[in-house]
């Protein structure tokens, strides 16, 4: 890995990825931490999805998608998906995966309201009770878990505020994947320094279609040229028996096809 600085920008050729700007050095744990996940690392190219937590055949579709965008040295990813496709379930998955695989050792879910965090944590607790998890909002004494939720808010304050023995906890190597809730809000840039502190790669998630979706690319933090999974819209979901047409507003209705 090489880091190139002239003092005031740097740059970071890890051999993998194209060069890129960083927001920092890594600290001698987050290099250590990224070689073992390297030698740890297998291909993504014949994955095996848990049926048990994402078994309908659209989110193994996305799965795949995702895995085969990062095998492909690329480090954005955009799941569009509709509201009761299960968006939780195969984030969920997909993270199962990646560990698996050694890709990922740490990391971190964002969300705008609290409520969403308390609610993907939950989930995660339930179909991964192996991974240690942690929700920055509630617990303000749990840091170092594999998983951990937060708000924006709470993460920005947690950036610079939070130490260990070795000084930040939360360096800019710390997490190896950001999950990204409900993309496609404007949130982007009030917190656009949070995905260019964090060196990961990052997966988002959003229920919009694709019409609303790209009047909000600009804010999004995932451009419109990202490799995005294949939409699947309400009503193939309906169609499909996934979905119960009756317990969505009828605003809906007039959004469902709006696809890629």
């Amino acid at each position: 890995m090489i880091f190139l600085t002239n003092g005031f920008n740097t740059s970071l050729d890890d051999g993998i990825y194209p060069e890129r700007r960083v927001a920092a050095f890594c600290s001698k744990r987050d290099l250590e931490k990224l070689f073992n996940l390297r030698a740890m690392r297998t291909s993504l190219k014949y994955i095996q999805v848990d049926r048990n937590i994402a078994g309908r055949y659209y989110q193994e579709r996305a799965i795949k998608a995702v895995c085969q965008a990062f095998g492909q040295n690329r480090r954005k990813a955009l799941l569009v998906m509709a509201t009761g496709s299960g968006k939780t379930r195969t984030v969920i998955a997909l993270v199962k995966v990646l560990f698996q695989h050694g890709w990922v050792k740490n990391d971190l879910f964002l969300a705008d309201r609290n409520s969403l965090v308390t609610q993907a944590k939950r989930s995660f607790v339930n179909l991964l009770p192996d991974l240690s998890v942690t929700n920055l909002c509630e617990e303000k004494d749990n840091y170092t878990a594999h998983c951990v939720f937060s708000s924006y808010q709470t993460m920005m304050n947690c950036i610079d505020s939070v130490e260990d023995g070795e000084g930040k906890l939360f360096t800019v190597g710390h997490f190896d994947l950001d999950i990204c809730d409900e993309a496609h809000r404007s949130i982007y840039n009030k917190y656009r320094d949070i995905f260019n502190y964090f060196d990961a790669p990052l997966v988002g998630l959003t229920a919009t279609p694709r019409r609303s979706w790209r009047c909000s690319a600009r804010s999004t933090p995932i451009c419109p040229a990202t490799p995005r999974s294949n939409y699947i819209t309400y009503a193939q979901s309906a169609i499909d028996e996934f979905s119960d047409p009756k317990k969505l507003p009828q605003i809906v209705y007039k959004l469902q096809d709006l696809a890629y």
